[in-house]
């Protein structure tokens, strides 16, 4: 009986957040403005944790407060107590991996892309209309008010250069960081399906189209050119 119970608390809010998707808001974004350059998207492994990076167009304001006209804009995403909290605890990362759990996205304004210190950067071209799919997934992942705004980040968590923001989904071991950073991607038709995705070590293999921009000990790479 014991071990009946434990499986049905282990097993049915997995279920739950696997046949019921999140229903994400439908974000409305400012016109990207005319360039003849690139847009560029790029995918950081920071050791166990991904994050999407975008080269934000000049007129464009997607960074936290303080940091709105940043060049760089990272997205990512996790559980709030181990993510944001660093609640560490035996009971909390019981939740974290086997409960659903309350989640952020995280949004930091970057003046360059990482270097040393991640593990692999991968980098590539996109089409204004890829670019602005990925945008809107990666906005969508974000909790919106009643007129269609970020709702408020939480306060500044120390040791984090970014803002946290209240966020879409619930937080599973294997509907983690790292699977939502390719569904992400995927959804915008950058990457083949997320599902299976756990560790961020998985993350390259799904991507498409990208190019290593670091090798692994984080030394800058020339891209070789990438079709879309």
């Amino acid at each position: 009986m014991v071990i009946w119970a434990t499986v049905a608390t282990l097993v049915l809010p997995s279920l739950w957040v696997e046949l019921w998707p999140d229903v994400r808001s439908t974000v409305s974004l400012p016109p990207l403005p005319n360039r003849t350059d690139s847009l560029r998207v790029h995918v950081v492994d920071w050791g166990y944790h991904t994050a999407i990076i975008l080269e934000q167009p000049g007129s464009w304001a997607l960074g936290p407060p303080g940091h709105e006209s940043a060049r760089f804009i990272e997205y990512a995403w996790g559980d709030r107590r181990f993510y944001m909290e660093q609640d560490y605890r035996a009971h909390a990362v019981f939740a974290t991996l086997f409960l659903p759990t309350e989640s952020v996205t995280y949004v930091e304004g970057r003046t360059q892309l990482p270097g040393r210190g991640a593990r692999s950067l991968h980098s590539r071209d996109v089409s204004p209309m890829e670019f602005l799919a990925i945008v809107g997934e990666l906005e969508s992942s974000i909790v919106r008010d009643s007129l269609g705004q970020r709702q408020s980040p939480h306060p500044a968590t120390p040791g984090y250069a970014g803002r946290f923001y209240p966020a879409v989904g619930r937080y599973l071991w294997w509907s983690d960081c790292n699977r939502w950073t390719v569904d992400r991607l995927a959804a915008a038709g950058l990457a083949v399906g997320g599902r299976g995705v756990v560790f961020s070590g998985q993350v390259p293999r799904r991507l498409r189209g990208f190019s290593p921009a670091l090798d692994r000990i984080g030394n800058d790479l020339v891209a070789a050119p990438v079709s879309r």
